[in-house]
């Protein structure tokens, strides 16, 4: 193999699996991962080490859990033999906080950036890249984008390995390829490769990064005598597609894809003979709890994200 093709099979993105031409394009979003239980955490935890990954991102929003916002981060930093790069939404767009004057908006993001930065002093180590999400899927102008990323770089001890990407349902405002900001000793930092990432799978503007969010990707053949439909997710079934598709897209692609799934967030499961069909709980995200069992990360959905990433 001369040494062009062995650098092509080398690359390494936000998740790198055994099959080597989906590399830089594959990732998961458990955006509940904080209040899943600690059996759900570690069947994520053997569904990535089952998959032959060498390198993989997960991406979460702590501050659903605030009495305990960096739960189950540990397990997925023990997974041996892979690379992990790790990816914190700091806020959501339907947070009462994020919706109020826009200088609480700020001081909650501080706030919150604080508690990353000391959570990042005792991880640096362990991972190779850090990507810091001032919001999931905001609405914000650029501007109001860019002075998040300035108040969160300004609560950071070290800008080592920390990039910032841009989170959204639609649009296409893609973020500077460089930021300059200060960090909490004053000292001037220059982040690079910002990315922008777009929540929706029929997302056609220049956004690097793609996941399904709301929209299932449904796992339509059957695994443990069970299977899923294009109507398994409630509110989310008009730009649904199975998981071989998505798959199969995520494979081709130029952009990083990031599997969502109900189980990783906190969705009620439910049985009907065969088929599985998830309900969003009518409490919010923070409110909700993994029973260990249903919507836990169980069997079924350890089998989905390992098909997925390998």
């Amino acid at each position: 193999m001369n040494i062009i093709a062995w650098c092509t099979c080398a690359l390494v993105g936000l998740l790198l699996c055994g099959n080597v031409q989906a590399a830089e394009r594959k990732g998961i979003a458990a955006v509940g991962l904080s209040r899943l239980s600690g059996a759900s955490a570690g069947n994520l935890a053997a569904a990535v080490k089952d998959s032959g990954c060498r390198q993989f991102e997960f991406t979460f929003m702590p501050f659903f859990n605030p009495g305990n916002p960096f739960n189950n981060v540990d397990t997925l930093l023990a997974i041996p033999n892979v690379g992990k790069i790790e990816t914190i939404c700091l806020s959501w767009r339907d947070e009462e906080a994020m919706n109020d004057d826009w200088e609480i908006a700020l001081a909650t993001l501080g706030k919150r950036a604080g508690e990353v930065n000391r959570h990042l002093n005792g991880i640096r180590h362990k991972v190779e890249k850090i990507v810091l999400v001032p919001m999931l899927e905001d609405q914000w102008t650029q501007a109001r984008w860019l002075e998040a990323v300035h108040i969160i770089a300004g609560q950071l001890d070290s800008g080592d390995r920390i990039f910032f990407r841009r989170s959204v349902n639609s649009g296409s405002d893609m973020p500077p390829t460089t930021i300059v900001a200060r960090l909490k000793n004053g000292t001037s930092h220059t982040f690079t490769s910002t990315r922008l990432e777009a929540h929706r799978l029929d997302h056609g503007g220049n956004a690097q990064v793609i996941s399904n969010d709301g929209r299932l990707v449904f796992q339509d053949a059957r695994m443990f005598g069970r299977y899923e439909t294009k109507a398994a997710l409630d509110d989310g079934a008009g730009e649904s597609r199975s998981l071989a598709d998505w798959t199969a897209e995520a494979n081709a692609t130029a952009k990083v894809s990031l599997l969502w799934r109900p189980g990783y967030n906190l969705f009620t499961r439910a049985y009907a003979d065969s088929r599985i069909t998830y309900q969003k709980p009518d409490e919010p995200l923070e409110k909700r709890a993994d029973s260990d069992s249903d919507p836990a990360v169980n069997a079924f959905e350890q089998e989905v994200l390992k098909s997925f990433l390998q």
